[in-house]
């Protein structure tokens, strides 16, 4: 199956919605809307204001009360298609959505925000800055951008700089802006006409300009691969390079307030703490890990408060009066990713890599409430309920959680592998059935829901992505060999039946009577004729506008995971012309389905996502 890729959003209607709510009301086509989602990942940037905290995230915005750090509590979400970056303005929130542009949100109200206008820039808005009714955009590829917000529902363009690098991160001191240029390093802009800006000085560096933050006559530049570039501006015109020091990792992020500097890096780097008392000759105080991978995306100084925003595990709160011992106050927990769900009565269940197993109230679609998770782990494949119990399959076991308590999932001992990688696993009464990557398929008893023993095995190399199981036999979509079916007569001995080769790369697959509805990749569905699987025909096909990875049927309709380009909604009453009546291009990549009710759950790696079928 293909990896990830980086997309350009396509243009959305921006919509607010309360806590726990999603894309309320949004209908991409007739015959699917989106309720409301949760679970949002990847965290961007933070501002701290009192006992707030307005955090960006890949989705939009969110509001936190932090006065206790230990126990934050949710106040707000708000949709916007994009969120690197955060900064307020009395009590507008301007942020920097990606290539959706700049939103204006009105937080008079933390508990209901308003959004007030999106200004489409020229480009990708990573970072955001602002004095007085005029805010400067670091826009990516399309340079430094200017913007006039003193009606935060009209924007307008004051200025706007083509830059030889890709704007990443600036500061602004005065009627100056310091600009992170990437590879074209520190750019310094008098922009006291922002309408008439003018290039004072420049000083390329031999890192990529990530962010940059000044303390006295001193520019300090998180530069990538480079380190740590400490630049003398009391010239502006000449900025000259005064020192360079390593950092932990890929320096990412950095910022400083007093004599303390802060510096986040990625590739488990963590972050770095540095005395700056001799601003020309930076002292490292201390060298920090807080989590699993340490991926600080971005940190921020609040007087003796420190926040390191880590790419997997959402925002940490530390106190660093000690710089020397810093000590960790709190974190607002964000899931790394959502790749799989499931669901039963009233509850859906989440997971994704480092995210852990999320449970999640139903009980109002159109505002899905986190009710509680398991501890993190890494190798996630995918996850199934059955009764009071919810298992996750990972690279090496199936984890088992209770669901006595659905707040506090309870860990049972995991079933682990010595051979394959599990990946699906269905559940069918006493009896459980899984596929393993360069293995195969096993069969489980699940007489006792919380150990399951294994039964039997069969041999198949490649990866089995997709599994049915209907009656006595299971079907399994194997993205390199094709459609191979299986007689389960014998638990101990399952034998195989038939092979079909099938276009594409066979991902997800629903077996309903004598059809298979198979997510074949970048070939889209395809639905084929198997009550003679010797002879099997393929019936007809719907193309993927990216990769269809998974499939869940309702009724005569086909729901289809396909990637980048969402959910598709595809009438199939003619098994052999199948016909798109509705998709739905979600946020992020939709990965996996689940049909609770009378609404699909989508694991849409950014969140969960609650479509109305």
């Amino acid at each position: 199956m293909r990896k990830n890729r980086i997309r350009r959003y396509a243009s959305a209607l921006m919509l607010a919605f309360a806590l726990g709510g999603g894309l309320a009301g949004q209908a991409a086509d007739d015959g699917l809307a989106c309720l409301g989602s949760t679970l949002w990942t990847r965290v961007q940037d933070v501002e701290i204001r009192g006992g707030l905290a307005y955090v960006a995230c890949l989705n939009g915005l969110r509001i936190f009360d932090i006065s206790d750090p230990r126990n934050p509590i949710a106040l707000s979400q708000i949709y916007l298609g994009g969120g690197y970056a955060v900064s307020l303005a009395g009590n507008t929130a301007l942020i920097a959505a990606a290539d959706k542009g700049l939103a204006f949100v009105d937080v008079t109200d933390p508990k209901n925000p308003v959004l007030k206008s999106v200004f489409d820039t020229p480009g990708e808005a990573r970072d955001v800055v602002t004095k007085g009714t005029i805010a400067y955009i670091a826009d990516g590829l399309a340079g430094l951008q200017a913007v006039d917000f003193s009606d935060p529902g009209a924007p307008k363009t004051a200025g706007t700089w083509d830059l030889p690098g890709e704007a990443l991160g600036l500061k602004l001191r005065g009627k100056t802006v310091f600009l992170a240029d990437g590879s074209a390093g520190l750019r310094i802009v008098d922009a006291a006409s922002p309408s008439a800006p003018v290039v004072r000085g420049t000083l390329d560096t031999d890192g990529t300009a990530e962010s940059v933050a000044l303390s006295g006559n001193y520019a300090y530049v998180a530069d990538g691969a480079g380190g740590i570039k400490v630049i003398d501006i009391a010239s502006l015109d000449e900025p000259k390079l005064s020192s360079s020091l390593a950092a932990t990792g890929y320096a990412r992020s950095i910022a400083a307030e007093g004599t303390l500097l802060c510096v986040g890096s990625l590739y488990d780097g963590g972050y770095q703490l540095l005395d700056i008392s001799d601003p020309a000759a930076p002292a490292v105080l201390s060298s920090n890990k807080y989590t699993m991978y340490n991926e600080s995306w971005n940190v921020a100084l609040f007087g003796n408060r420190g926040v390191v925003v880590d790419y997997f595990s959402g925002v940490f709160i530390f106190d660093f009066a000690d710089p020397k011992k810093p000590a960790n106050r709190g974190q607002i927990f964000t899931p790394s990713t959502i790749v799989a769900a499931c669901g039963r009565d009233s509850l859906a269940f989440a997971v994704g890599e480092l995210s852990g197993a999320q449970v999640v109230d139903m009980a109002d679609p159109a505002r899905p409430a986190l009710l509680g998770r398991s501890s993190i782990f890494r190798g996630v494949q995918g996850i199934a309920v059955n009764g009071g119990y919810v298992y996750v399959t990972d690279r090496w076991s199936i984890k088992i959680f209770n669901l006595a308590d659905p707040a506090r999932p309870r860990p049972e001992k995991p079933l682990t592998f010595t051979e394959g990688i599990p990946r699906t696993l269905a559940i069918r009464g006493n009896a459980a059935y899984l596929t393993a990557d360069n293995f195969g398929f096993y069969t489980l008893d699940t007489a006792d829901p919380a150990a399951p023993k294994i039964t039997g095995s069969f041999k198949l190399a490649g990866f089995t992505y997709g599994l049915d199981v209907v009656g006595d036999f299971a079907y399994l979509a194997n993205s390199d060999t094709g459609l191979h079916v299986l007689d389960l007569r014998t638990p101990g001995a399952p034998t195989e039946i038939a092979v079909i080769k099938l276009p594409g790369e066979p991902s997800g697959i629903v077996v309903r009577g004598h059809l298979a509805y198979v997510a074949c990749g970048a070939e889209g569905l395809v639905i084929v004729d198997i009550g003679k699987p010797d002879a099997p025909k393929t019936l007809g096909t719907l193309l993927s506008d990216d990769f269809s990875s998974a499939v869940v049927l309702d009724g005569n309709f086909a729901y289809v995971a396909d990637g980048l380009a969402g959910v598709k909604k595809i009438d199939i009453s003619n098994p052999g012309a199948p016909v798109l009546v509705a998709s739905y291009d979600t946020p992020g990549e939709a990965q996996n389905l689940f049909i609770l009710g009378n609404n699909v759950l989508v694991a849409d790696t950014y969140s969960l996502i609650v479509l109305k079928k």
